[in-house]
This record gives C-alpha cells, structure tokens and sequence, in this order.
C-alpha cells in the first residue's frame, strides 16, 4: 500500500470543513430570507434552489461523488434551476439568460457528448 499524499491528509478535512462552514452559512441565510419576505413564490424558489444545491454540494464532498457523471449533471441542472428561478422572479438580465442557456448546454454536453 502507498502512503496516503498531502491532500488525503490535510486537504479532504479542510475541504470538508469549509463545506459544512458554507452549507451551514447557506442555510442561515435561507431560513433568514424565509424569516424576512416571508412565504412568496421568489423566495420559496431561491429557498429551494439553495437547498438542492447546497445538499448535492455536500453529497458530492462527503461521499467523494463529484467525479461521477450523476452528479455534475445534477450540478448543472442547478445552475439550470438557478437560472430558471431568477426569470420567474422577475429578473430578466442577461446573466439570467446565461446561466439558463449555458447550464442546459452542460447539461447536453454531459448527457450526450461525454464518454
């Protein structure tokens, strides 16, 4: 067996550890927004989009997924989701139309173009 490198050591716990520090400070700005506006379709939509992506973020680190084809295309549905949530809120910029475009095209790449 060879030793474990730098990264397996010292790295993963960092990387975990400011995971769980970003997911915990995503939370809390979710359930500060649901405290705040209260219950409207925009910020059940910006709720949601930050729940899904802050748990397949979490999924993806902990359980060492993020190679897997499954999960980028689940990440790129986010940005898709992302995207999809800020035009139905209203916001019809063009990093709007960016994130929107640019993550279906990920995801048909991924999908259909990748081996």
């Amino acid at each position: 067996m060879s030793e474990p490198t730098a990264y397996e050591t010292y790295g993963k716990p960092i990387v975990k550890t400011v995971v769980v520090f970003l997911l915990a400070v995503s939370l809390f700005a979710a359930y500060s927004l649901l405290s705040s506006e209260g219950l409207t379709p925009a910020v059940i939509g910006d709720v949601a989009v930050t729940i899904y992506v802050s748990a397949l973020v979490f999924y993806g680190v902990f359980w060492e997924a993020t190679e897997s084809q499954r999960f980028r295309v689940a990440l790129y549905f986010g940005v898709v989701l992302w995207g999809s949530e800020r035009f139905l809120s209203g916001n019809e910029s063009v990093f709007t139309v960016v994130l929107i475009l640019g993550g279906l095209g990920m995801v048909i790449r991924e999908l259909y173009f990748t081996e």
